[in-house]
């Protein structure tokens, strides 16, 4: 699934590894598995947040002083 914007009146471009023409809705070459560069000005999907930190448990109640202490 590629996930570019819909890109307009443009033709094929060259792959700067192999200079193989390349659809622009491509998201690597079929030449020569060359990835593409990220469009300009469009900034990097940040990472998946990490799973929260669970609660810590509640400390049991301290026993009752014993009698004569």
């Amino acid at each position: 699934m590629c996930f570019r914007p819909a890109v307009s009146g443009m033709g094929p471009v060259k792959c700067p590894k192999c200079g193989a023409e390349v659809d622009p809705k491509l998201d690597e070459c079929p030449n020569c598995g060359a990835k593409a560069a990220p469009a300009p000005g469009v900034p990097a999907m940040p990472a998946a947040p990490g799973a929260p930190t669970p609660p810590a448990a509640p400390k049991p109640p301290s026993a009752p002083p014993a009698p004569g202490a």
